[in-house]
């Protein structure tokens, strides 16, 4: 039943085009109501049938508008905003207020697909500005939920709640409970990233009893946001959204955020194998990357290298991941198949060589890594210790009352400079045992980079020499990216999604392509 009434879309539209005597133009009615019904593969077949050279002005225009919102609900990027800029130009002298703020949307809600956001941001400003005399709640409620997000992402929370509200009137206006639960959702993420807890849990708690109006789909991914986020902060709470997400739907981010916090807290690795074992058999595509890599690390730590090939053996077809799995694979088996002979042969005396070599290498390359940081800390060392011998130097010219001034000022920067760096350990510590800067203050953020410097000063002194007017949070990405962490990991570490990363290095470049201008 379910697959004929997939079709009833297509052929109403084609009994419409049937029917009117234009045919260019009952083409373009046609794939207009496809996509009110979301019949994208329908809408994609009528748009092969037009011949764009036969289409004047105004058919051009809706043409290109209808290829925009094609290419947004499929989750492509365009080639060009070419189309939609056309249709933007004709709207705009014809003054047709509605297709011309639809236009608006559509090229910004591409725009922030493609991370360029600023121009998302203004092209959504000027959607907003031409539907204020339209008289159509779900086009207001989609301009706004866009920005509602966009703001989000962007750090600017209070402005992301001012856009939640509106959807929250707007739910409350047309009774719609889908509007409603999403709207309670995008408050509690930002009550949350501000810091405001008690307010996120108001929000959270509101969307309980309307779970039933959503599909169990969608519950599964609400619940588990809600269990991440609580994750932070009360453990036993979180854990009971995500095993609620779970009976909704076998979601992998659910059975991922229950291995992390069995690892996190419990330090029971083999419960957050089986977990991340759950969280594979119901991923696909992208979010298989990440978690086949984690579950074959945690077997390779506890040298379970056959279990760890099975593992890689069961993604092996998906060829997003293929190079990754053919490598791992390959290293994988070679220690399984040495470890297999020195079992199978008894040589004990030859594994025992084997591991003696790997130790002096270890204690080699930890030498020459420490004598390494050593070298590229003493220059950042030597810079704060002359200002202390500048007051040192200054106590022989100086009455008793100065010297006693002096003295407070050098053991007071002698004690704010051990406790920056022992702060900034700490949070380079945090970051590399898994944890966020969700909750960091913007202080934090400066710690962390000064603390960088003894880690990596030659880095550091790139950082600020070709990024030097980047904001603290945007040079916390490339350092994070210098210490190795992957896309994911940093989307984890950040409290944000891939949209977020895509905006962050479209932020980043336009910002060194700025300051190479000014340099050239």
């Amino acid at each position: 039943m379910a697959r004929q009434l997939r079709f009833i879309p297509f052929v109403i539209a084609t009994f419409m085009l049937i029917c009117c005597t234009s045919p260019t133009h009952q083409s373009l009615e046609a794939i207009s109501y496809c996509l009110k019904e979301d019949s994208l593969a329908e809408a994609e077949a009528y748009m092969d049938l037009i011949n764009i050279n036969e289409l004047n002005e105004e058919e051009k225009a809706i043409y290109y508008l209808q290829e925009a919102i094609i290419t947004y609900k499929k989750y492509l990027h365009p080639k060009s905003f070419d189309g939609i800029n056309y249709s933007i130009d004709y709207f705009s002298k014809k003054r047709d207020e509605r297709n011309l703020a639809e236009a608006y949307f559509y090229k910004a809600a591409l725009e922030n697909e493609a991370g360029l956001t600023e121009k998302a941001i203004n092209n959504l400003k000027c959607a907003e500005f031409e539907a204020q005399s339209i008289q159509d709640v779900a086009l207001h409620h989609k301009i706004d939920e866009l920005q509602c997000s966009v703001f989000g992402l962007s750090g600017l929370y209070e402005v992301s709640i001012k856009y939640a509200r509106r959807n929250l009137e707007q739910a409350i206006q047309e009774k719609n409970k889908n509007w409603y639960v999403y709207a309670l959702d995008a408050l509690a993420s930002a009550y949350y990233l501000m810091g405001k807890k008690d307010s996120a849990l108001y929000y959270i708690n509101k969307i309980l009893p309307y779970e039933k109006y959503l599909e169990k789909e969608t519950m599964a991914e609400v619940y588990t946001n809600i269990g991440v986020i609580l994750s932070y902060q009360d453990i036993e709470l979180a854990k009971k959204y995500l095993h609620k997400a779970i009976t909704f739907k076998n979601y992998p981010n659910a059975y991922a955020s229950l291995a992390f916090i069995e690892i996190g807290e419990n330090n029971n690795r083999q419960a957050a194998k089986e977990h991340l074992d759950s969280a594979l058999t119901y991923s696909t595509g992208k979010d298989a990357i990440y978690i086949v890599r984690k579950l074959t690390t945690l077997h390779m730590e506890d040298k379970e290298y056959e279990k760890a090939c099975r593992v890689l053996l069961k993604k092996d077809s998906l060829t997003s991941i293929q190079n990754d799995i053919k490598q791992d694979l390959s290293r994988i088996q070679l220690r399984y198949d040495i470890l297999y002979k020195e079992k199978r042969q008894s040589d004990l005396i030859h594994m025992a060589l084997i591991i003696a070599i790997l130790v002096v290498a270890c204690i080699a390359f930890l030498i020459f890594h420490h004598q390494y940081r050593y070298l590229k800390v003493r220059k950042e060392l030597m810079q704060r210790q002359m200002l202390i011998e500048k007051y040192n130097n200054k106590f022989k010219d100086l009455q008793l009352s100065e010297k006693e001034e002096l003295r407070d000022n050098l053991i007071s920067l002698q004690e704010k400079q051990a406790k920056a760096i022992y702060k900034g350990k700490q949070l380079y510590d945090h970051i590399n045992e898994g944890g966020s800067v969700v909750n960091w203050s913007k202080q934090d953020y400066l710690i962390f980079i000064d603390y960088f410097n003894l880690v990596d000063a030659s880095f550091s002194i790139r950082l600020e020499t070709e990024y030097n007017n980047l904001s603290p949070r945007y040079k916390v990405y490339l350092i994070l990216q210098n210490m190795g962490k992957s896309d994911e990991d940093i989307e984890y570490i950040f409290g944000i999604g891939k949209s977020a990363i895509r905006s962050i290095k479209s932020r980043i470049k336009l910002k060194n392509e700025e300051n190479m201008s000014n340099k050239d």
